[in-house]
């Protein structure tokens, strides 16, 4: 039976999708009986894989924890290969899957020599990657370019290969209300520039929100609760969520799945990412707001074919705008139906199945 090894961070300013969907992953794989492993290197992602009870390592370098993307610091990247070749082969391990921007030509050709199969979870086709595997389950990953590296190289592209969390597969066909009574905001597991709290101000200065519910999703990154719990009080319609530990720390916030979060929501707005995939497969109309540079093509795309309404980049909006674009959308309810239906049929939750399948599959018998 094969060993997989999983490297991905998850921090305030890289976000939690890499660990969120690579979790997804390790569970299939673990569901088929493989045992997973992590490497990361920032606390809340190492959190957030021992809450699912993961074997998760912890990993040091140039005698400093790192932050951020770099693309390709040779010095860095060089002692980070060097370390991960010591673990693979004294944990014997047999594919090593890799999700994160902070890579280089060397790295993976470092790396490659060492495993049976070397995964790469990408999102961006920087430069070609010397992996066997390429994984990009964006809605944009068709369209970007890919080419093999080299004849053997197998390339999953395209919303089949989307990691989506097991509490998002098999739902329901979504009923849309007419009248809209519950808002959903959230910026995913951190929120760097303290938008939550910026958009509930804004949106709570307009009388035609004031009998909307908002329901808030904290992600465990987030560092302004303090002031989110203030709004809470203070307004009786503002209702904080969290699915992790934070809901330890105050009263205030209540403990929910995020896909619950979704389907009670009659609207969302959203980060771009992994987030919208999710709020697809629960039928909820989005709108959507870039927060990456990796974010701005699948938003793009997300709304060029229906599925989201954009409002741009996060620092480039404007209150009026994000008033009028939800009024619009609270307004138009064949609009709104017609999303949910096309985010219904994007994802089908079996994505992950299907890149384990890939990857063992394209182990020989013998090897």
């Amino acid at each position: 039976m094969f060993k997989i090894c999983i490297r991905a961070d998850g921090g305030k300013n890289v976000g939690m999708g890499h660990i969120m969907r690579c979790l997804s992953l390790a569970q299939t794989f673990q569901r088929n009986g493989y045992e997973v492993c992590f490497l990361s290197n920032l606390d809340e992602g190492i959190e957030a894989v021992r809450r699912e009870n993961f074997d998760v390592v912890r990993l040091f370098y140039v005698g400093q924890e790192i932050e951020g993307f770099f693309y390709g610091n040779p010095a860095y990247l060089a002692e980070e290969a060097n370390a991960i070749i010591t673990f693979l082969l004294k944990r014997q391990i047999d594919i090593l899957v890799i999700d994160t921007y902070n890579v280089s030509s060397e790295y993976f050709l470092q790396l490659k020599p060492c495993v049976k199969k070397l995964v790469y979870i990408d999102d961006i086709n920087k430069f070609p990657y010397a992996a066997d595997i390429i994984v990009n389950g964006n809605i944009t990953g068709k369209y970007m370019g890919y080419r093999q590296y080299n004849k053997q190289q197998v390339l999953l592209l395209g919303p089949g290969y989307n990691m989506i969390r097991k509490e998002f597969r098999n739902l329901p066909a979504r009923s849309i209300r007419e009248q809209v009574a519950e808002v959903m905001i959230t910026t995913g597991g951190t929120d760097p520039y303290h938008l939550t709290s910026g958009l509930l101000a804004c949106l709570l200065q307009h009388e035609q929100f004031q009998t909307l519910r908002f329901n808030v999703l904290i992600g465990s990154g987030f560092t302004d609760n303090e002031q989110l719990i203030d709004l809470s009080q203070n307004y009786d319609n503002i209702v904080l969520y969290a699915n992790s530990a934070v809901v330890n720390n105050s009263p205030n916030i209540l403990y929910s799945e995020v896909s619950a979060i979704m389907l009670r929501s009659d609207l969302a707005i959203s980060a771009g990412g992994s987030t919208l995939y999710e709020l697809a497969a629960c039928g909820t109309p989005t709108l959507a707001f870039v927060l990456a540079n990796n974010q701005e093509f699948i938003v793009q795309k997300m709304e060029e074919l229906g599925y989201v309404q954009s409002v741009g980049w996060y620092d480039r909006i404007k209150d009026g705008q994000v008033i009028k674009v939800l009024l619009n959308l609270i307004h138009d309810y064949e609009k709104r139906k017609e999303m949910s239906r096309k985010g219904q049929k994007l994802v089908d939750g079996k994505g992950t199945e299907r890149i384990v399948r890939s990857i063992i599959e394209s182990i020989p018998v013998n090897g």
